[in-house]
């Protein structure tokens, strides 16, 4: 059967995703990705598009906010590095977090297009501790508690903290966990 045939059959309209980047070699590969998708149709014009896939290298203050300007109701961003200041950016701009380049494979990005929602596994900014610490005391632990949880010492969940908070410019704990939670990190 035929990949028109089984959108058809399926009784789901496949999802219309316009791509826009500058380096046209980028734009080439993400739409080869999509072409064998019977669930994404790349379209040219951004008016007919669901979603807006954006390719940068770098997402900068600039960027987003013409990226939130162009009035696509759904913006997907992936870009080549993403730094420490990324989530913050992407977040002022009301933008979802950023995939990096080197983590989009097809079926990640087919979902991410199709699903309507961001699907991450894992911030590229963050390790797997920093969510658990930040996790906990969005849930209200204390420094205690948190070590408890983590099988650590508190003097080690307060250094990680603090390494936290001077990794992306946060003034303390309660705007850790605001910040992480504007930025859709948690």
């Amino acid at each position: 059967m035929s990949t028109a045939l089984a959108t058809l059959d399926s009784g789901l309209e496949p999802v219309r995703v316009a791509v826009e980047s500058r380096d046209l070699i980028s734009a080439a590969g993400v739409t080869h990705l999509l072409k064998n998708s019977p669930r994404v149709r790349v379209v040219q014009d951004r008016m007919d598009a669901h979603v807006l896939l954006a390719l940068v290298n770098e997402l900068c203050a600039q960027q987003a906010a013409r990226l939130r300007a162009s009035g696509s109701s759904r913006i997907v961003v992936i870009a080549a590095r993403v730094h420490d200041l990324t989530p913050s950016i992407a977040a002022q701009a009301g933008l979802p977090l950023p995939l990096r380049r080197a983590d989009v494979n097809a079926e990640r990005l087919v979902k991410l297009l199709v699903g309507g929602h961001h699907v991450q596994e894992r911030s590229p900014v963050l390790n797997d501790r920093d969510l658990q610490l930040l996790r906990l005391l969005a849930d209200g632990a204390t420094i205690a508690e948190v070590a408890a949880r983590l099988f650590c010492s508190e003097r080690t969940v307060k250094y990680a903290l603090h390494q936290l908070l001077e990794r992306f410019g946060l003034r303390n704990r309660v705007h850790a966990v605001a910040w992480a939670l504007r930025s859709g990190l948690l």
